[in-house]
């Protein structure tokens, strides 16, 4: 499950504007490339200072974490901005950071692009169908002047950020568990053994980390659930080309990148294991992905009762209202 987006602080940051307008090269050049370590670090305009009291920082803080940070340019031949990125959970600092050694050096005049925004993950929409257009007459024709705003400054434009924001995250949960779903199915049963000790793999998709999910481990877990709902051994759905059931394969502790990285790196587990999926029939798994708050605790409470010990067998203890938390509920 994707975290909602309108809980973070939020930073929206004007590109290819200002100076760089002028003389098509600057610090910003290298915001939406993903460097050499896996980060992506983002220069902000006009000079990388950024007040990150209005972040929520202290006062003394240098830095912030845990910030969704908004790329923005302008459309063409308006003054009106397009959304062309954004990165959830960046670090920002309060005063930019040298660039040296990370290979982000402009050719043309040698310099190293400094920066004040680090990510692990960025979310390219140059190429999305579906644009976000900030048309600036409905709000303040200076509004970019400074090359960024803050939440708080524009209320209702915040508002309709943070939902298409959301809307592209849940587009790309489902097309991700959609293709999930496809490599279970595909997947031959076998035996498999205990992977929860065994370091997760990741993968980049869409612009983000990724845990690069098992389907052999969700195949495993759906044979021995017997091709039956974990809600209702009577649920009934059709049978595959390989003549057993249709059921889904389900992360109770959801199987992202933050989750799966916090379980390895102070637990030593890996949460894509057998003992963390349960085998559910589409209407059961559709109502933890789209029912209502209600709806998915009632789900959520029934496979916690079940998979509890099996969690813990593993080294996981995690109460109910933990579980909850997970899923924003």
């Amino acid at each position: 499950m994707k975290n909602d987006l309108s809980t973070k602080p939020l930073l929206v940051v004007d590109l290819n504007s200002g100076k760089y307008w002028n003389e098509k090269i600057g610090h910003e050049c290298y915001n939406l490339e993903r460097n050499d370590d896996g980060n992506f670090y983002g220069y902000c305009p006009p000079n990388d200072v950024i007040d990150i009291t209005k972040l929520k920082a202290k006062k003394d803080d240098e830095f912030v974490d845990g910030v969704t940070v908004v790329y923005v340019t302008k459309t063409k031949g308006t003054s009106d901005r397009e959304i062309i990125a954004f990165c959830e959970n960046s670090r920002v600092y309060h005063y930019g950071r040298s660039g040296i050694g990370l290979n982000r050096n402009i050719p043309e005049t040698g310099e190293d692009c400094s920066y004040s925004i680090v990510s692990n993950n960025l979310t390219d929409l140059r190429t999305y169908k579906k644009k976000f257009i900030i048309k600036i007459a409905d709000y303040n024709t200076s509004m970019f002047r400074m090359q960024r705003f803050f939440n708080g400054t524009y209320p209702k434009l915040d508002k309709k950020i943070f939902l298409y924001l959301n809307s592209v995250l849940e587009i790309q949960e489902q097309e991700d568990d959609l293709t999930y779903q496809n490599e279970i199915q595909n997947a031959n049963f076998s035996e498999i053994k205990d992977n929860s000790r065994t370091k997760p793999e990741y993968t980049f998709g869409s612009g983000s980390q990724a845990v690069k999910k098992n389907a052999k481990v969700a195949k495993s877990a759906i044979a021995k659930a017997g091709y039956k709902c974990a809600i209702d051994v009577l649920h009934k759905t059709f049978d595959t080309n390989k003549g057993v059931p249709y059921m889904e394969g389900h992360h109770l502790i959801p199987c992202t990148y933050s989750n799966a990285k916090f379980y390895w790196e102070k637990h030593g587990i890996n949460i894509d294991c057998e003992n963390n999926i349960v085998s559910l029939c589409p209407t059961c798994h559709r109502q933890i992905h789209f029912g209502s708050k209600e709806e998915k605790k009632i789900i959520i409470q029934k496979l916690y009762k079940i998979k509890a010990q099996k969690l813990e067998e593993v080294g996981i203890n995690l109460s109910l209202n933990d579980l909850m938390d997970l899923y924003d509920i």
